[in-house]
């Protein structure tokens, strides 16, 4: 081994002080780990004139490598050839480094590069011995010098002494390594000589270690600004994912297209597919979404035949059943690979990189991109890219499938609304009956809050609904006879539930629409009881379940009568709302608020008729009354409606003892002993208070309380 002043020197070290003597310090400088300050030695002629006079070729392919990503191999073929003239070698040999495999391998210009590989280690040849050492060395008699058994390869067979072309045997070999400032070996450059071509010179080192130098420093910059390139285009699509697939509504197909689209160009592929996981009858299933035939054509398509992991061999059916990352580098020898699809197609595949889209309840679909560019295979770098990379693909699988859902499900909901608004219409017979007799005799106490219905008038109710709605309203702000229609809808919608019926609906009869609708489809459950058992109003409102689906099914039936459509758009909408008031506040858990309010309000002396919210807190108290109302009226009449309520009660009581619960007392049919105590609490914390603070602001509601009492 030959070095500059007798001592064996490493690569770095020798880097560090010929570079700072030289022109190119002030750009190797921000790249060499140690600078230290040294007598500048004077250059001879050779070294300045090649500082000076750097071939254009090198530097236009630096520039272009500099400013983008460009073939490396090919890059540092055209600083081999540089090397070779400078130094006047008789050839050289490139050799790039695998630091995944642990290997170097031949790249010949134009060839299959990753056909000859060599092991990075000692007592080989000279370009591995280099590799593991990151040691330049210079041998002077490659016959001799038993470090390297194998010597150096020459077209493809290992020789200690190789013959070239002319005859002449090899004998001088210049090796050096191409370093980045982090200590990664990237390549080696091989020079040699023949023996009548003479041995090299310091001159030969120096100029190849400045140049090896260079490219390693230029080599780590641009890998530097790739990577932060490669993340900010990550980040800005990231971003882009996010914005786009989480703000709107969008085709599978397109953004599918789109994430494929942007792995082949982050990754550096030639070609991407994607696959849907869709487990059916405990089989992994998939749709393919695969590039068409036109290569300008870089949308994906789904593939009219679905892919059935559990039979197809090949990769992507290997990481859907696995969940595991798979990067093939060479597939044809690999026997994973299922070499059939290639021979179908005629398409050639080298490498692969297959990635699982991972969601929260397991695979939701598999992304492949096949082919490195360039010759080359997907990294380490790339995999980890890939990875970010998915889960927000992930993400934005499993939203564009909750959209998908979700719009199949509204589509469903709207057939549904269709079917139903079909069985909301009355029978045929009963709108013709209620047309011909839309008037009734109406009982001489009728007005009075101790009236009821008897069970012969049963069947006069639409009529007693109609004859108070007409003393509301006259009959030309309305249609008569879709009011007919939405009476008789009303009564159809009530269950046949003991207490909340048409029976009671029509008892309740304050902001008469209102008060009609207020217990529409009940289910003879309460709101608790709902969310107890995670029942879907208790999942579809935040509070007030029961009445808030109360008032959905008034809506349904106000908009399929029109029995408004008289009035004006703004008009109808102020009466939608006070319908929704009036309904919600004959929750129990509000009205305890309301009544605090308006209390304090009066007990302040301070209500005034024309302040619209002291109204609104009327308006619902009077929603609660006419509830509360049954239990107001004569004891025979209240006994039979709180009877009728213990029944709705009990069946409760049962559900929840069937759950292992405790029910309340009230609704424990074990405990009847228990009625008449409750009945008392009932009536002192519920509807005394209730009626007490409605006679304070209508009078005319007295007799409310005296019954109470």
């Amino acid at each position: 081994m030959v070095d500059f002043g007798g001592n064996k020197r490493s690569f770095t070290e020798s880097i560090d002080e010929k570079m700072a003597s030289s022109r190119s310090g002030a750009m190797i400088a921000s790249y060499a780990r140690k600078m230290r300050k040294t007598t500048k030695p004077a250059e001879d002629k050779l070294f300045s004139f090649f500082l000076e006079k750097k071939p254009s070729v090198l530097l236009r392919e630096l520039s272009s490598f500099l400013t983008d990503s460009v073939d490396l191999p090919s890059l540092l073929h055209e600083t081999c050839d540089v090397l070779k003239n400078v130094t006047k070698a008789s050839g050289v040999t490139l050799y790039m480094v695998d630091t995944t495999a642990n290997e170097i391998y031949l790249a010949r210009k134009g060839a299959d590069r990753s056909k000859t590989r060599w092991k990075i280690e000692e007592r080989t040849i000279i370009a591995a011995f280099v590799a593991n050492k990151k040691e330049y060395v210079m041998s002077d008699d490659i016959f001799q010098d038993e470090r390297f058994p194998e010597g150096i390869p020459r077209k493809g067979t290992f020789q200690s002494i190789v013959t070239s072309i002319s005859g002449d045997a090899i004998k001088s070999v210049l090796c050096v390594p191409v370093v980045t400032p982090d200590g990664d070996c990237i390549a080696i450059i091989e020079l040699y000589k023949q023996t009548n071509g003479g041995r090299f010179s310091k001159d030969d080192l120096k100029i190849t270690i400045v140049v090896t130098g260079w490219m390693g420093a230029a080599i780590h910059q641009n890998q530097q600004r790739l990577a932060l390139k490669k993340q900010q285009e990550l980040n800005d699509y990231l971003l882009d994912l996010t914005r786009n697939y989480f703000s709107d509504t969008v085709v599978m197909e397109k953004m599918i297209s789109d994430v494929v689209k942007f792995a082949k160009l982050t990754l550096g592929a030639e070609r991407g597919s994607f696959f849907i996981i869709d487990k059916e009858n405990d089989e992994l299933v998939a749709d393919l979404f695969d590039e068409g035939l036109d290569e300008n054509d870089i949308s994906l398509y789904k593939k009219n035949t679905k892919i059935r992991f559990g039979k197809e061999r090949g990769i992507a059916g290997l990481v859907a059943r696995t969940g595991v990352t798979v990067n093939i580098k060479d597939a044809y020898n690999d026997p994973r690979f299922n070499k059939e699809i290639d021979q179908k197609t005629g398409f050639i595949t080298k490498s692969i990189l297959c990635m699982p889209i991972m969601g929260v309840e397991g695979i939701l679909g598999v992304v492949q991109v096949v082919n490195k560019k360039n010759g080359g295979y997907f990294t380490q770098t790339d995999e980890n890219l890939f990875k970010t990379f998915s889960v927000y693909c992930a993400l934005a699988l499993h939203y564009t499938k909750v959209n998908q859902e979700m719009n199949k499900t509204l589509h469903v909901s709207n057939i549904s609304l269709k079917l139903l608004r079909l069985q909301l219409k009355p029978c045929v017979h009963d709108l013709e009956n209620f047309a011909l007799n839309p008037e009734t005799k109406i009982p001489p106490d009728f007005h009075q809050f101790s009236w009821y219905i008897n069970l012969n008038s049963f069947a006069y109710m639409p009529q007693f609904c109609l004859y108070m709605i007409l003393q509301v309203v006259h009959s030309s702000e309305i249609n008569v006879k879709n009011m007919m229609q939405f009476i008789l809808s009303t009564r159809k919608l009530y269950r046949n539930n003991p207490y909340h019926n048409f029976e009671h609906a029509f008892n309740t009869k304050a902001l008469i629409i209102s008060a009609l609708c207020h217990d529409l489809d009940h289910g003879g459950f309460t709101n608790n009881f709902l969310q107890l058992i995670s029942d879907d109003l208790s999942e579809l409102y935040e509070e007030s379940f029961l009445e808030n689906h109360h008032y959905r099914v008034t809506m349904t039936i106000l908009n399929d009568c029109e029995i408004y459509s008289n009035l004006s758009e703004n008009t109808f909408k102020l009466i939608s709302k006070e319908i929704k008031e009036a309904i919600l506040a004959t929750d129990l858990a509000l009205y305890f608020k309301f009544r605090a309010k308006l209390a304090q309000i009066c007990n302040d002396n301070l209500f005034d008729w024309g302040n619209a919210t002291h109204r609104s807190l009327v308006k619902s108290i009077m929603m609660t009354s006419c509830d509360l109302s049954g239990q107001c009226k004569p004891f025979h009449v209240a006994k039979r409606i709180t009877d009728n309520l213990y029944r709705e009660f009990y069946h409760q009581g049962d559900m929840e003892k069937q759950m292992g619960l405790h029910p309340l007392s009230i609704m424990d049919r074990d405990k009847t002993h228990t009625i008449p105590e409750d009945q008392v609490q009932f009536l002192n914390i519920v509807v005394i208070p209730c009626v007490d603070i409605l006679r304070v602001v209508l009078p005319n509601t007295e007799d409310l309380y005296n019954e109470a009492v």
